[in-house]
């Protein structure tokens, strides 16, 4: 396959001299440690696009594909088992799901469309804030307001405008779906669009390759550029909803109508997150009737889960 991926590898980068392998006193340290952050502060302010309001299209990040009104397939059969995994059985039962039309963005939302929102004039998203977060990657951003005032800090990746935004929470991921006239995706939706109506395994077929997404697989140790995986589309020319980040949808993690199981997680408390990601296997993960529960906390989010907005189309 002819592609050409650049990864996101931050301890892959050429280091400031304040962080080469030197032996220095405690108080030398320290100076060492405070100059190098204001320096790292300064480059990314003055290089980065999506701080210094430079030019750049996040087209990619907002692009959308319509979904036709009609009926689907939800959900997996007993039988399914022959792919090689023990299906989890919230999947079941395997039912038909009639939606009306919608949109749905064709790429994972990305960086650069995701700065582009922070930046928003609706608060000073020069002040960083500190705390700690999941990645070395990111940087928090405070002085919110309006949609975003809630979330009290906002995580803004060091990254490539055309990667995937990725470490976001629920409450941030909403926000940003709620500023673009959008909102999340359904489970119903969401599982429409990475399979069609015929009840696909995964948005490709019934038939799973390595390769095919940005998977544990795939060896690629990070997300990359969307839209990458020329495989990893679905019937309505949707991409990466097999790999590159599990996506949240606003549904909350219930059982299926006729389900006779019990979990704890089920009611009004976990979010199900879909789809499948480069930290874990293909297989059961990046099957489009996956559905995995997560709390929608200000502080739950991870280098795994990212997210697409939806809108109706009426």
């Amino acid at each position: 396959m002819n592609r050409k991926i650049r990864r996101q590898k931050t301890e892959n980068r050429k280091q400031p001299f304040c962080l080469r392998r030197l032996k220095p006193t405690a108080t030398h340290c320290s100076l060492l440690i405070a100059h190098c952050f204001l320096s790292l502060t300064l480059t990314l302010l003055l290089t980065s696009p999506g701080w210094t309001g430079g030019g750049g299209s996040y087209d990619k990040g907002s692009e959308m594909v319509l979904i036709p009104e009609g009926g689907f397939l939800m959900g997996s059969k007993e039988n399914d088992g022959r792919i090689g995994v023990d299906l989890g059985v919230d999947e079941l039962p395997q039912r038909e799901v009639y939606l009306k039309a919608f949109y749905i963005d064709k790429y994972e939302v990305t960086v650069g469309a995701y700065r582009k929102f922070a930046k928003a004039p609706s608060g000073d998203y020069r002040k960083f804030a500190k705390g700690e977060t999941s990645s070395p990657s990111i940087l928090l951003i405070g002085g919110l307001t309006g949609e975003r005032a809630r979330m009290k800090k906002m995580r803004v990746p060091i990254a490539d405008d055309d990667f995937p935004m990725s470490d976001v929470s629920y409450m941030e991921a909403e926000a940003y779906c709620k500023s673009m006239g959008k909102r999340l995706p359904t489970e119903e939706e969401w599982e429409k669009a990475a399979r069609g109506t015929d009840g696909r395994i995964w948005p490709w077929g019934n038939k799973f390759k390595t390769g095919m997404a940005n998977t544990l697989e795939s060896k690629e140790n990070g997300t990359i550029q969307s839209g990458s995986f020329p495989t990893d589309v679905s019937p309505y020319d949707v991409y990466d909803m097999a790999g590159n980040l599990m996506e949240w949808t606003s549904s909350w993690y219930e059982p299926y109508p006729g389900s006779k199981i019990e979990r704890p997680q089920f009611g009004k408390e976990y979010k199900v997150i879909k789809g499948g990601t480069w930290s874990a296997p293909s297989i059961p993960f990046s099957r489009a009737a996956h559905r995995h529960p997560v709390r929608p906390t200000e502080n739950n989010h991870s280098h795994r889960y990212g997210f697409r907005c939806a809108k109706d189309a009426g």
